[in-house]
């Protein structure tokens, strides 16, 4: 009986260790919020469900054209790890894309964009 609770406790902690290392850095929310329609925002922040890794996560906002609009002084949260955010010029109304990457400290990439608008 032993040797039974001792091979499930095994597999158990395996199945759960395994989980963990598979972990992903993915956008939990944004501000501005996704799909959203704001004034002329001062910056984009990304929350991430994983700590980033600095050197490899990165941040652009474009305009419709596709031109790169943000100050380009992207960096993740020195005081939350999962925090990630550009600068912004002042913005004309319009469309706006956001496009990430992030890498997690385990160096699993996760990538994506979404859209917010900027109201008159």
């Amino acid at each position: 009986m032993k040797s039974i609770r001792s091979f499930f406790l095994t597999v158990t902690l395996l199945a759960a260790g395994a989980s963990l290392a598979e972990a992903h850095a993915f956008l939990d929310h944004a501000d501005p919020k996704v799909g959203s329609q704001v004034h002329a925002p001062a910056a984009v922040k990304l929350w991430f469900t994983e700590e980033l890794e600095p050197a490899f996560t990165t941040v652009q906002v474009l305009d419709a054209a596709g031109a790169e609009i943000d100050k380009k002084d992207a960096k993740v949260d020195a005081a939350d790890a999962k925090a990630l955010a550009v600068s912004l010029p002042a913005l004309k109304p319009g469309k706006y894309k956001v496009v990430w990457k992030a890498v997690a400290t385990d160096t699993h990439i996760t990538h994506g964009t979404f859209g917010f608008e900027v109201g008159p």
